[in-house]
């Protein structure tokens, strides 16, 4: 297995973001998650959205393009570990930040966070047994769990120096 350092990288310097959620999630935390993934595009930087939908596999209809990355049940061997060579390619690129938009305790996201060769990885805290996975977690809370969430990986984004 490939050894990976992780660092924090200063906003500004931060080139590629991985955001990754649960298509089975609120639509409207869905829908903020994208907005926050824009609003890092409209500020320079590559976002690649990955969504895990718990079905068997992707259908006919759904179709990834080069913004929008899908995953099912299929993309993950019988121990979830991730074993489609399109979920492998992308789990490898060394993206400076991965960011786990599912506030719930959901087994995918941990093995997406476990197996990303990003460079920082942020999620959410719920549980302190979580805490191998990220190098920064934010517990979700306020009347709007996701957009405070959001709020705040902005702000520690912007403290790192």
């Amino acid at each position: 297995m490939a050894s990976n350092k992780r660092m924090a990288k200063n906003f500004n310097s931060i080139e590629s973001v991985l955001i990754v959620w649960d298509a089975t999630q609120v639509k409207s935390d869905i829908e903020e998650l994208k907005t926050f993934g824009h609003e890092l595009r409209q500020s320079g930087k590559e976002i690649t959205f990955l969504t895990y939908h718990p079905i068997k596999k992707i259908t006919a209809d759904m179709q990834p393009n080069a913004l929008y990355q899908l995953c099912a049940k299929s993309d993950f061997s019988f121990f979830e570990v991730p074993k489609s060579a399109s979920l492998k390619s992308l789990l490898n690129k060394p993206f400076d930040l991965f960011i786990n938009g599912c506030l719930a305790d959901n087994k995918t996201m941990k093995t997406l966070a476990a197996y990303t060769q990003a460079q920082f990885r942020i999620g959410p805290y719920i549980d302190s047994t979580d805490t191998n996975f990220y190098e920064l977690m934010i517990i979700p809370n306020g009347a709007d769990p996701c957009e405070n969430y959001l709020i705040e990986i902005g702000k520690y984004l912007k403290k790192i120096h």
